[in-house]
């Protein structure tokens, strides 16, 4: 993990390098709008694992090769785009803009929190939202990929009437879900003291993501771990939680027997970075692995985390 990543983590965004295909994953984005203006015709971006770049304006294809460099998007050379004519001088609009922004350096940021990621150049900008996985399995989900707030029904169809409407990035406890003819929905419940439950149209749900989960105390595992006030200091047991993402990415909370707690994050196995409850960056972070334990440095204090606790059993 770069200190680039370390650095973005600290802040609570994530570097694009940390997620770029030079870290050896394929990302499928929607784009979501051009310019603060809805996009229409379902626009993609694909980003491969190879370099290569792909994707459609919502009238006309693109291919390329992009690489990720100082939270920059460089594309490497122009665009080879198919010539279609567009339909209305709003879609033909929305593919200049978004080829502009391809051109060249574009600067890239992104919100692990939200899952919402931007490129952006002097006053252009494209707001993108990654493809996730079904929620079909998923026991947490946000709200995702609109502008205003979720309808919730009270039963699966858009002829059910409304129980409420949810903002976007509302963490939600997911039920169940079931296919239908128009939209699948998801049934759902909220983490209030309400308990409202409804059903809500998965188009617009997204699998939780681990800080999200862990911010709000749903973790996959809790347990104990061996932790040390100092390298000299006598053997302790810390009390942890631990959500995980995709990936063998996960964020440990850690309880110290003092009553403090440390955040810490990994990314594919790895410490990415670490913080207090607070969000106050943690000084002299380093992580070792020894035999199947990965003994993380947090200034003075030494935790032994067992690398199943990140990764998951059988993984």
């Amino acid at each position: 993990m770069s200190d680039l990543c370390r650095i973005a983590g600290a802040i609570g965004l994530a570097a694009a390098a940390c997620l770029s295909p030079t870290a050896g994953r394929t990302s499928d984005w929607t784009i979501v709008s051009v310019n603060g203006t809805a996009a229409t015709g379902q626009p993609q971006i694909t980003l491969g694992a190879d370099g290569t770049i792909a994707g459609n304006t919502g009238c006309n294809s693109f291919t390329g090769s992009a690489r990720f460099e100082n939270a920059m998007l460089v594309v490497e050379a122009p665009l080879a785009v198919t010539r279609m004519a567009c339909s209305g001088d709003g879609l033909a609009r929305q593919e200049a803009a978004i080829l502009q922004l391809l051109e060249g350096e574009t600067a890239f940021t992104h919100d692990p929190f939200t899952g919402a990621s931007t490129l952006s150049r002097s006053e252009d900008q494209m707001a993108l939202a990654e493809l996730a996985a079904s929620v079909f399995d998923i026991d947490f989900v946000t709200v995702d990929g609109l502008s205003g707030p979720l309808n919730i029904r009270q039963a699966p169809g858009t002829d059910a009437p409304l129980v409420t409407r949810v903002l976007p990035g509302t963490l939600l406890r997911n039920q169940g879900c079931e296919v239908g003819d128009t939209y699948d929905w998801c049934n759902i419940t909220f983490l209030d003291a309400s308990g409202t439950t409804g059903w809500a149209a998965t188009e617009y749900l997204r699998p939780a993501p681990a800080a999200v989960r862990a911010q709000q105390g749903l973790f996959d595992n809790i347990g104990t771990l061996e932790c040390r006030g100092s390298v000299e200091g006598e053997v302790a047991l810390c009390d942890y939680g631990v959500a995980r993402d995709g990936d063998h990415s996960a964020v440990l909370v850690i309880y110290d027997p003092d009553g403090g707690e440390r955040v810490v994050h990994f990314a594919e196995g790895e410490l990415a970075y670490a913080e207090t409850a607070e969000g106050t960056a943690s000084d002299a972070q380093d992580s070792e692995l020894s035999g199947d334990l990965l003994v993380v440095t947090l200034g003075q204090q030494t935790y032994e985390v067992p690398q199943t606790v990140i990764v998951g059993n059988g993984e």
